[in-house]
C-alpha cells in the first residue's frame, strides 16, 4: 500500500499518533507553532480521511479524528517509496550511501549491526523451517 502524504499532512498525523482521538480545534492547538488556521487544519484532516489514513467519529456537534494506520506502518511505506524512488529499490546502495556519507557514531553502527544480525538470524530460521517441510 503506497500512501502519499505531504509534509504538512504528516505534521497533522504526528499529532494524532501522539494523542487521539482529537477534535480539529485540539489539533490546531497542538500545531500552534505552524500558525495554521482551523480551516487549513480541517482541509488537511479531510484530505487524510479521503486517503484512508485518518478516521473520524461524530461526538455531538464535533468530529473526533484518529489515525487509521500505525506510525510504524506509515514509516515502512514511506521508506519503501523512498528506496524505490531514489535508489531504484537497491538497499545495498542506500546503506552504502548513508554509511559512506554520514559519520555514524559507534552506537549507531552497533545498532545497525544488531539489526543486520537479527535479520540474518530470521532468514536462517525461515530457511530451516522451509527445509523441514
Amino acid at each position: 500500500m503506497t500512501i502519499r502524504v505531504s509534509e504538512a499532512e504528516k505534521s497533522v498525523m504526528d499529532v494524532l499518533w501522539q494523542e487521539s482521538p482529537l477534535s480539529s480545534l485540539e489539533v490546531v492547538e497542538k500545531l500552534q507553532s505552524q500558525e495554521w488556521s482551523e480551516k487549513t487544519v480541517k482541509t488537511f484532516l479531510n484530505r487524510l480521511v479521503k486517503k484512508g489514513v485518518v478516521t473520524f467519529e461524530k461526538d455531538g456537534r464535533r468530529y473526533l479524528y484518529s489515525p487509521a494506520i500505525e506510525r510504524e506502518e506509515f514509516l515502512a511505506d514511506e521508506s519503501e517509496g523512498f528506496l524505490d524512488k531514489v535508489f531504484k529499490g537497491n538497499m545495498k546502495e542506500l546503506l552504502a550511501t548513508f554509511v559512506e556519507n554520514k559519520q555514524l557514531s559507534q552506537n549507531e553502527l552497533d545498532y545497525l549491526k544488531g539489526l543486520l544480525d537479527d535479520n540474518k538470524g530470521n532468514k536462517e530460521r525461515n530457511k530451516e523451517s522451509s527445509d523441514v517441510k
